[in-house]
């Protein structure tokens, strides 16, 4: 992983070496074609196109000169990479993390580049080990992650008149959060207080969908202050649409949708809660320190008295009055998965590249309390490759009818993806190994993303519904049979046995089976917290100086199924504020 020193960590740290390296000296070789070269490779929206120009023996500059990847995630990937490339005379440079599909397609843009002007042999370098310091720290609060969880305490406890250490162990900061719709679930606040204005019925609806294993009244605090943190979200610089709109199982228009300027008022994603967080939290003087992962949690008797970190050339000892963790889940980790979240066990996961429960790893070794449900946030991916709403993954999105390989239907199509999502966890435990969504050629767009399904391997083509089952691999009578059901009851304009209505018949050829995987937008389990965000030990008593909000401990508030899009976003940034607030005073 990059190490990212800011020129702020540098002066404060006063760590030597930290001014630019010299640009390397030119090779004596004359090993290329002098000129100017375009390259292209995919990157994770679309192709990244680079210019580089160079002489005979070095890279004079490289440029990205048209790409579509997210903003801000991909930010280091196209602006910082090339720049990397150019200093270090090396397409051997290290990756960004948070970003790692963006900065390998630039490197291979960079490289089909080069390969137009030559050898490329002089450009491909050994990296060489680096010197590894020791630096001992001091500080009031350390936060432990940059999603909103940590970025809200951190922001709360500076804010409380404490001196605080963000460490993010990727190259940037915002979790899943960054990388989510940009929904926040929230009740009686400034937008949504004339349409939804009870904090008890959506503390009951999540309690509904936790089917009774919820805590009472960590949802009653949760559900009590999302105003309180829409509110001061957007007095630290968040904006808010000004519409509001339903989600998961509820008709109550809860769902905040964050926005920017630029995009006039409407929805965009959850890079607008994670930037103005971002700046404003450096405003506040926060000392943020990315590329930095946390390894250990100090503690002296029975308090946690500060971290143990470690960036690329530099180990720390951060000395601090209390610790927030706000590390994320363990998703990304296959062991951790199969130890707590068993049924989803290598399914993909599409969350943060930092859920791997470090975290949670290191409040275990000082005696924390645990517990875990064997749920996940659920979710549905086609194309592992894409966002979840591009491509042919626009698919999982229409409601098209969908089969196991057994030929039978697994659940309502329509539903909320974390139903979905359990409707295949469901179906698998009954035997089915593969899901469908079986299309047809009625709409042109539908049919050219299933196409495109097809030629990415993704699915199969057939003239008829019994070859299309052959080349699939589903039970083909079974498979007949519920196609001819499904298609009655769209003729009828009726309802079918899931309640699922608005039914479209799958009637003209040729046909198409898009395989539709389950997959895992974060975990559900962690940590065990008091009301004031503190982390239990085995006994239910705080652990002295230990806080924590986030993925990390969200077992208290969700069971089994994940209840709406943006549950996790507001109760997060809800006890992220709790605990930089209590931190803040233990310090103090």
């Amino acid at each position: 992983m990059k190490k990212l020193p800011s020129l702020l960590i540098c002066a404060l740290l006063m760590i030597s070496g930290c001014s630019s390296p010299s640009p390397s000296a030119p090779n004596d070789t004359a090993a290329l074609t002098p000129g100017v070269y375009q390259g292209s490779a995919m990157g994770f929206h679309d192709q990244i196109q680079v210019e580089v120009e160079v002489s005979e023996s070095q890279i004079l500059s490289v440029h990205v000169t048209d790409h579509a990847e997210t903003r801000f995630v991909a930010d280091l990937a196209i602006e910082q990479l090339p720049e990397d490339i150019v200093e270090q005379q090396s397409i051997t440079v290290d990756t960004y993390s948070g970003c790692t599909v963006s900065s390998n397609a630039v490197l291979s843009a960079v490289r089909d580049a080069l390969s137009q002007a030559g050898d490329l042999s002089l450009f491909e370098k050994e990296t060489q080990p680096q010197e590894i310091k020791e630096q001992t720290l001091q500080t009031d609060v350390v936060v432990v992650g940059g999603g909103i969880a940590g970025l809200s305490a951190a922001i709360t406890a500076r804010e409380n008149g404490a001196e605080v250490i963000l460490l993010e162990k990727l190259d940037r900061v915002g979790g899943s959060t960054v990388i989510s719709g940009g929904i926040l679930y929230a009740t009686g606040t400034y937008v949504n207080k004339q349409q939804d204005n009870d904090p008890q019925a959506l503390a009951d609806y999540w309690q509904q969908r936790a089917e009774g294993h919820a805590d009472d009244a960590m949802l009653r605090i949760a559900a009590e202050g999302s105003a309180q943190t829409v509110a001061k979200l957007n007095e630290w610089g968040v904006q808010f649409a000004d519409t509001v709109g339903a989600s998961g199982t509820s008709p109550a228009l809860r769902a905040h949708y964050a926005t920017n300027e630029e995009a006039g008022g409407q929805a965009t994603d959850g890079v607008d809660f994670i930037v103005p967080l971002l700046h404003h939290a450096e405003e506040l003087g926060i000392t943020i320190m990315t590329s930095t992962a946390a390894t250990e949690l100090i503690q002296q008797d029975s308090a946690v008295t500060g971290v143990k970190a470690q960036s690329e050339d530099t180990h720390y000892t951060i000395q601090a009055d209390a610790v927030i963790l706000a590390s994320g889940g363990y998703d990304l980790s296959q062991e951790k998965m199969a130890d707590y979240s068993a049924e989803m066990a290598g399914s993909w996961a599409i969350s943060s590249p930092g859920n791997t429960g470090d975290g949670l790893a290191m409040a275990q070794a000082v005696g924390a309390q645990t517990e875990f449900t064997g749920g996940v946030i659920g979710f549905k991916i086609i194309d592992i490759s894409r966002h979840y709403i591009e491509g042919v993954n626009l698919l999982g999105w229409i409601g098209a009818l969908g089969v196991s390989d057994q030929g039978t239907r697994f659940g309502n199509e329509s539903a909320d993806y974390p139903i979905f999502c359990t409707s295949m966890i469901n179906a698998r435990k009954a035997g089915a190994q593969k899901f469908y969504l079986i299309l047809d050629s009625t709409t042109e767009s539908m049919a050219a993303l299933a196409e495109e399904a097809v030629e990415k391997h993704l699915g199969f083509k057939a003239d008829s519904l019994a070859s299309l089952a052959e080349a699939a691999g589903i039970d083909q009578d079974a498979f007949l049979k519920t196609v001819e059901t499904y298609n009655a009851h769209a003729e009828a304009q009726e309802a079918d046995e899931y309640g699922k209505t608005n039914l479209a018949a799958v009637a003209q050829g040729p046909f198409y089976a898009v395989e539709i995987k389950p997959a895992t937008l974060g975990t559900i389990g962690g940590l065990v917290l008091s009301e004031q965000a503190e982390v239990l030990n085995e006994q239910g008593e705080a652990i002295p100086g230990l806080y924590a909000a986030g993925e990390i401990a969200n077992s208290q508030f969700f069971y089994k199924e994940y209840p709406a899009s943006g549950s996790s976003i507001s109760i997060s940034a809800t006890f992220g504020r709790i605990a930089g607030e209590q931190a803040a005073a233990l310090a103090q």
